[in-house]
């Protein structure tokens, strides 16, 4: 079997533009999630520090965390024959930079399909590129196809993730009219929970034939051993709060792994009342007395929901935890929800021995995917 393994990571963040910034301020409890002056009544979360026009914020944090993944992973691309390099970053929103009608062909340009295609020229690729749009599971897709193009033999390397830039009223107002943004704290797993703050970012790994990365002598972050896709069709904007259609990827994921439990979840926790609930009652329903021993968090109290971008954002999270044995904090948990009765690891990160992990995410639609990792 050809074992897919992740040697690079890069990540812009409302919390840092690097992967070492964002992770050493989400370990330190740190929160990127503000009140913002555009949008009053809400919070969000945006990337501080960009010098660039609000119309290339979509490319330009892909281009730093795709830059970042391959320094990180210490990869030359010219020693590598381009038709076994593939590139799947997506998006799962068109970049609305402007409402000026004279721009709309140039937003157009730059929908989901062209940041993954922009790096694929950039880097004269010749592999295999694909995009793909799944709501807020959208890079967790992308680096479960990433894995299997690597597993197929199509390739050895493939650049793997999603970015997001949709801080825009269209966005906001629409996500606003459904109730489910947060008007001044996330607080997930709460029970007085509200919703998420609108985020924006990028994640962006580098996947690996474990072969090829033994070859070059690459430092291996985990081996990506599980990953399972689902949907849920209980309605158009939420998921069955008994969690059956997330439990059923899980248990197929941890099949796919030869494992029964995991010791890190990085939860998709959006702080919405349906959410946390449904997501509870699927890790309670797939784990089993496992679930009690499992240390588990949301970190979008810390980066804010970075919609298309969180599942890669999050994965690359639970890397760091493996690496670290650091299970990250959930922010704002003050009053736990009883119905919700778990280790959410509240408000300071937790030292302890992390082998193996699994991240969640699911979006509008009924998207489900599931990613896991172990040590290498």
């Amino acid at each position: 079997m050809n074992e897919v393994v992740i040697t690079g990571i890069g990540m812009v963040t409302p919390l840092g533009v690097g992967r070492e910034k964002t992770w050493s301020a989400l370990t330190a409890s740190a929160s990127a999630v503000t009140k913002n002056p555009l949008y009053p009544g809400i919070v969000t979360a945006s990337v501080e520090g960009l010098p660039f026009a609000p119309e290339l914020r979509l490319l330009s944090m892909s281009f730093l965390a795709a830059a970042e993944a391959v320094d990180d992973a210490r990869l030359n691309l010219n020693e590598i024959p381009a038709e076994r390099v593939g590139c799947t970053v997506s998006v799962s929103k068109p970049n609305l930079a402007s409402s000026d009608p004279r721009t709309i062909p140039f937003n157009e340009a730059f929908c989901a399909n062209a940041v993954g295609e922009q790096l694929y020229r950039i880097l004269k690729l010749r592999g295999p590129i694909r995009s793909i749009n799944a709501a807020c599971s959208t890079g967790t897709h992308s680096i479960m196809l990433a894995a299997q193009w690597i597993r197929d033999g199509i390739c050895d390397v493939v650049i793997a993730g999603a970015s997001e830039s949709s801080l825009h009223p269209l966005y906001i107002a629409g996500f606003n009219k459904m109730g489910v943004l947060a008007k001044e704290q996330v607080r997930p797993f709460d029970k007085h929970r509200e919703g998420f703050a609108m985020g924006e970012g990028a994640g962006i790994l580098i996947l690996e034939h474990k072969h090829h990365a033994l070859m070059r002598g690459a430092k291996i972050y985990g081996i990506l051993n599980g990953w399972a896709m689902a949907n849920d069709t209980h309605a158009p904007c939420s998921f069955s709060p008994d969690g059956a259609s997330i439990a059923g990827a899980i248990k197929n994921a941890l099949k796919m792994s030869r494992q029964t439990t995991v010791d890190y979840i990085n939860a998709h926790g959006t702080a919405t009342p349906a959410n946390d609930l449904a997501e509870s009652n699927a890790i309670k329903l797939a784990l089993g007395e496992n679930a009690k021993n499992i240390s588990i968090s949301s970190t979008k109290a810390a980066t804010g929901h970075l919609l298309g971008a969180s599942g890669a954002v999050e994965f690359a999270v639970s890397l760091l935890a493996i690496r670290d044995n650091t299970a990250p904090p959930t922010l704002n948990l003050n009053f736990p929800d009883p119905a919700c009765e778990l280790d959410y690891t509240p408000h300071i990160s937790c030292r302890r021995t992390i082998t193996s992990a699994m991240s969640l995410s699911f979006g509008f639609g009924g998207q489900i995917g599931v990613l896991m990792a172990k040590t290498f």
